[in-house]
């Protein structure tokens, strides 16, 4: 999400991410050269030894990353280079064998079943909104798969507790639950001009090359937009992949660099342990406090950009030009910005569900309520009902739907926070100021305390009381609490 000045307000909503940073004249220096830009090295790269070359680099890297189920991913992306023309069939045949080979690993025979249920019903659905696409399900396709799936948590709840129906049909919704946004871009595919067949939509849920609640990148739709399609792009694709895992192993190194000179050399606790300690009413300096929120902050950042430059490169080996996930977020001069640069998926995924069927139905004659209020609706709600889903399933069977909502109610603190923030940011012109210090470096660091802040909020667990998440910033301002 970005401002709106200056443009749409339907545009401002989803505007992309750049794949590269704008050419600069100072900027000659790189630490990983633009490989893809190498005319020589792309000619190459089309050849069987070139390609054998970058699978090899690849799968030295990935091993260095990931070490778990680097093997399976590799020969995933041996076979898909090895035969580009069924491209997306081996993508749909390779997730699928992924799934079950973690479950034979787990040794969780019923978590195949259920993957395969709901793989059943995800095709049930696919095929009713296309073939009937004036009944509900063809109309509102979204409505209907959370309402349906809101109502099958209800079931379960008065269901007979512990018995073997709720056991069986809980472990069910748990597997369903990291399917739903895969199986929603699914369902808004379905009046595509060229969508796929289910088959080639199966690909996208859960691919091998990250398999997340969050689809990466997005749905089928965007896999088509995206497909290398002749040698020289596949080249490039590849290169760009090779680069990227290679950015995150450098960003790995600076992790653990940072986690050992913050917590270890200058001894500064961590967040979780000094938000513990905070719990147990122990007093500690609020400095303490602001140097572990702002250490937590960008250890989270480093995580997620460190895990998502994996899954992208692993996704652009496999033939496809995927946006990156996060891309340089500290540059950000307004938290509409920052979202958008932070975790570009989620953003886009909160967009095409939430945003727009908000934007395009309500406050059409107030076009800045109707900007806010789409956001609103986005990165609260949409935002809050994900992660529910997604994160309390084990609290909803514990503890019953009811307590388990009273559980959530300190992220949805933070969603409403967030989202308020991200529709002010949007609708607010920023004034422009001239000079580095003026024009860059305050805005981009009023931004960072922003979601400094926030993380203090950012809890989708429940594991305190939001009391507790109050108390802590009030000791980070130097207030004094009871």
């Amino acid at each position: 999400m970005s401002t709106l000045a200056g443009t749409g307000a339907a545009d401002v909503a989803v505007r992309p991410l750049p794949p590269q940073a704008p050419p600069q004249p100072h900027a000659r220096f790189r630490l990983i050269p633009r490989l893809e830009t190498y005319p020589t090295l792309v000619s190459f790269c089309q050849t069987v030894p070139g390609k054998a070359s970058l699978l090899l680099v690849f799968g030295v890297g990935l091993a260095l990353a990931t070490h778990l189920f680097f093997l399976p991913v590799l020969l995933s992306l041996i076979l898909i280079t090895a035969f580009p023309a069924q491209r997306r069939l081996l993508v749909t045949f390779c997730t699928l064998a992924f799934a079950l080979a973690t479950c034979w690993r787990a040794g969780s025979l019923p978590q195949a079943i259920d993957i395969a249920l709901v793989c059943a019903l995800a095709g049930v659905l696919f095929m009713v909104a296309v073939r009937l696409p004036k009944s509900p399900i063809g109309r509102r396709p979204l409505v209907c798969l959370l309402a349906g799936f809101m109502s099958a948590l209800l079931l379960a709840s008065y269901l007979p507790h512990d018995s073997r129906m709720q056991n069986w049909f809980w472990g069910f919704l748990t597997v369903l639950s990291g399917y739903l946004a895969a199986m929603g871009y699914s369902l808004l595919d379905r009046n595509s001009k060229n969508r796929d067949s289910f088959a080639l939509q199966l690909g996208t849920y859960r691919p091998f090359w990250g398999m997340t609640v969050i689809p990466y990148p997005k749905g089928a739709a965007y896999l088509r937009r995206v497909e290398c399609k002749t040698p020289e792009t596949l080249a490039v694709s590849q290169l760009k992949g090779v680069k990227l895992l290679a950015w995150s192993l450098v960003l790995l190194l600076l992790l653990k660099f940072v986690v050992r000179v913050v917590h270890g050399s200058l001894g500064i606790p961590t967040f979780a342990s000094l938000f513990a300690l905070s719990a147990a009413r122990s007093p500690f300096p609020w400095w303490l406090g602001w140097a572990a929120v702002v250490s937590a902050f960008l250890e989270k950042l480093l995580r997620i950009s460190i895990w998502g430059h994996q899954i992208i490169a692993t996704c652009r080996m496999a033939g496809f030009l995927a946006l990156r996930n996060t891309w340089r977020p500290l540059e950000s001069r307004s938290i509409a910005e920052f979202w958008n640069r932070y975790i570009y998926y989620f953003k886009e995924m909160l967009v095409d569900f939430f945003f727009y069927p908000t934007f395009m139905r309500y406050f059409k004659s107030r076009p800045r309520l109707r900007l806010f209020a789409a956001t609103f609706v986005a990165a609260c709600l949409g935002n809050s009902l994900l992660h529910f889903f997604t994160s309390y399933m084990d609290s909803v069977q514990s503890f019953g739907l009811l307590q388990a909502f009273v559980y959530f109610r300190t992220y949805l603190v933070y969603s409403a926070a967030l989202a308020v923030g991200i529709g002010v940011s949007q609708l607010r012109k920023a004034k422009k100021r001239d000079g580095w210090i003026r024009g860059r470096l305050v805005p981009a660091l009023c931004v960072i305390v922003f979601f400094c802040v926030l993380h203090i909020f950012d809890d989708d667990m429940g594991k305190y009381p939001l009391g507790e998440h109050f108390r802590f910033l009030a000791n980070l301002l130097h207030l004094r609490v009871g």
